[in-house]
């Protein structure tokens, strides 16, 4: 949920002066009325419905933090506001901390759900330490609605789907095409992988007394490899299997290597150290 959607830019004060609780509610009044969505909404009504949330309990949520919200019959959409407090207002603070960042919410009473979404989307966008220092650094309103403008974009973006990453492996039994393979990664955009030295079955069973006789069978060839690992994206792998088979031979065919692929469910970190 983008809060920049919400947020009234009339509604935002770098300059917040009241220093006491009461004071603080009437200012926030005063800065929500210069939004277009509450100029029907009478200033007593807003500051009634701030004040009888405040009785539940103070909406002061430490660190500097609070979110003064109300459900306000008559409005038909959310509105937000946000005042930054140089000094701090003393405000009853779950942690006993002046407030330096009011961040005030109202909506229509018949919208629980949403109402739900959006305090929790600005409690999150608050939990960012990088976005509270810009918040309190800011300088004017309108720094102050960049800086939501902004953080509302990043979010947007985390929240987008992620494109679908594959787990590759390659068995490389034919070494000598390692260095063809890496290079084909790099034509193809892989930026990174990992090569570990690995050994099949048969070098396993060939140091085995009893197995001794089977190095021949096996091949010894296959008996050692390079295993690659690498973290693509799912679009690129047939693209990866084609320029393999063309280096190597159709690999239902030529055994001088495996491919597999595995989908990734949590990946973090990189293996690109190009």
């Amino acid at each position: 949920m983008n809060l920049y959607d919400k947020l009234c830019k009339e509604g935002c004060s770098a300059s917040f002066k009241a220093k006491k609780k009461d004071e603080a509610l009437h200012e926030l009044v005063a800065l929500l009325k210069k939004c277009p969505r509450v100029e029907n909404i009478g200033s007593s009504k807003i500051y009634s419905a701030l004040k009888d949330r405040e009785k539940l309990g103070s909406t002061g949520l430490g660190g500097g933090i609070a979110i003064p919200h109300a459900k306000i019959d008559g409005l038909d959409d959310f509105v937000l506001a946000l005042a930054i407090s140089k000094k701090g207002v003393q405000f009853e603070a779950a942690d006993n901390r002046k407030v330096h960042i009011f961040f005030v919410l109202l909506g229509p009473s018949n919208s629980p759900n949403e109402h739900l979404k959006m305090l929790s989307a600005i409690s999150r966008t608050l939990r960012d330490e990088d976005i509270k220092n810009e918040l309190l650094a800011a300088r004017s309103s309108e720094s102050i609605y960049e800086t939501i403008v902004m953080s509302s974009d990043e979010q947007a973006k985390k929240e987008l789907p992620q494109e679908k990453k594959k787990l590759l492996m390659i068995v490389l039994y034919e070494q000598k095409y390692l260095e063809d393979l890496m290079e084909l990664f790099l034509e193809l955009g892989v930026k990174g992988s990992t090569v570990i030295d690995s050994q099949g079955m048969g070098g396993i069973l060939t140091k085995v007394p009893l197995f001794a006789d089977f190095i021949n069978f096996l091949g010894e060839n296959k008996n050692y490899s390079k295993t690659i690992f690498a973290i693509i994206s799912e679009f690129e792998l047939h693209t990866i299997i084609r320029g393999v088979e063309n280096l190597l031979g159709d690999l239902d065919k030529h055994g001088g290597a495996s491919i597999i692929s595995l989908d990734i469910h949590f990946v973090k970190g990189t293996m690109e150290y190009m």
